[in-house]
């Protein structure tokens, strides 16, 4: 039977939850390593950094390996009640469009990537749905980069292509001008 366990949070106290919560609660951000943390039959709080269960076995790597992905990991079942901002569909989308025709959107799917955990529709055997790996942020800090060169360069070659028909338009408009206000004096 799995054990459960109550939460001190200030003067509200959350429970009984079981430790797949507490990583879920983690994982989301909802409690601090500093909240206290009670099993229940003990009467003892304890801050959920001492938490003997929370913590990392330096001897067995599989297991380290194993409650650190459960740490990082959200407990979405659902991918229609995944935020819009963390959905692999629409960052991908934010990401195509915007590198190819508006750079705010690439930017918007950026900080998604790189303050979310991303989830697809795929599942894992427990049924918890998948997230991107942490190698897209790099590469998102390519996009940008990239991104950022080739407006730079293409707004370059425009304004230095353009240079002699602004010109043009520029005497055209200042002469149009001096006409129209030698009209109006006359």
């Amino acid at each position: 039977m799995e054990a459960n366990y109550y939460i001190s949070k200030g003067q509200k106290v959350v429970g009984p939850c079981t430790l797949d919560d507490l990583y879920s609660y983690i994982a989301y951000g909802s409690v601090r390593d500093s909240d206290l943390v009670r099993r229940e039959g003990n009467s003892e709080w304890t801050p959920l950094r001492a938490l003997e269960e929370l913590q990392l076995d330096s001897h067995d790597p599989a297991t380290a390996r194993e409650i650190t992905a459960r740490r990082r990991t959200a407990r979405y079942r659902d991918y229609t009640k995944v935020p819009e901002n963390r959905r692999a569909g629409v960052v991908l989308n934010r990401l195509v469009w915007g590198f190819l025709f508006f750079p705010p959107l690439l930017w918007k799917a950026a900080i998604s990537i790189f303050q979310d955990r991303i989830f697809t529709k795929k599942a894992d055997e427990r049924g918890f749905l998948l997230h991107w790996p942490r190698w897209v942020e790099p590469l998102a800090s390519v996009l940008i980069v990239v991104n950022g060169l080739l407006w730079t360069t293409m707004i370059w070659w425009v304004w230095r292509e353009s240079t002699p028909i602004a010109r043009e338009l520029a005497t055209v408009l200042t002469t149009g001008i001096a006409d129209l206000q030698d009209w109006l004096s006359q």
